[in-house]
């Protein structure tokens, strides 16, 4: 795969059907990645994905008709969040990711926020280099992934520039 025939698309709630298709696959393939199960995802309705898409910015990078990763961006009051980042298998460590993650640093920029946030399970070195290639720092806040998965998680900040 050439990595300048890779397109990043924001995707809306008309797109809830490739979203869904994708993030089952990313639960699927890593499911130790993510603080929400396969399951649980499964159970979405239409208008559940529908509803999803219309609260986050998310994006999905594609080389033609194949569907090589997403992330997605929740605006949280002057920052963002950064969440439910995946590439699939075979798209790793082609700069696919690195695409993505300037994708959402893109569009924080240009609405206004002032950093962006985001976890990565404790051990998950390659995500925190690709997160480090990009400006993101550890901010020594860590914690249980959720309620039910006591695995650790740390937090990472990139402040953006501000303009006047």
């Amino acid at each position: 795969m050439e990595i300048e025939s890779v397109r990043v698309h924001q995707l809306g709630p008309d797109d809830w059907h490739r979203f869904r298709r994708i993030r089952l696959l990313a639960l699927a393939e890593a499911p130790y990645a993510f603080g929400s199960t396969l399951a649980w995802a499964q159970a979405r309705t239409d208008q559940d994905w529908r509803e999803l898409l219309a609260a986050r910015t998310q994006f999905l990078a594609t080389a033609g008709d194949h569907d090589l990763g997403t992330v997605g961006a929740v605006a949280e009051d002057d920052v963002a969040h950064l969440i439910s980042m995946w590439v699939a298998p075979e798209a790793r460590g082609t700069g696919v990711a690195d695409l993505l993650v300037r994708s959402v640093i893109d569009w924080a920029a240009a609405t206004g926020h002032l950093g962006i946030h985001l976890e990565v399970s404790d051990g998950n070195t390659a995500a925190e280099r690709l997160y480090q290639r990009h400006g993101f720092r550890r901010t020594g806040v860590a914690g249980a992934i959720s309620p039910d998965d006591a695995r650790v998680e740390f937090q990472m900040r990139l402040t953006l520039p501000t303009h006047p």
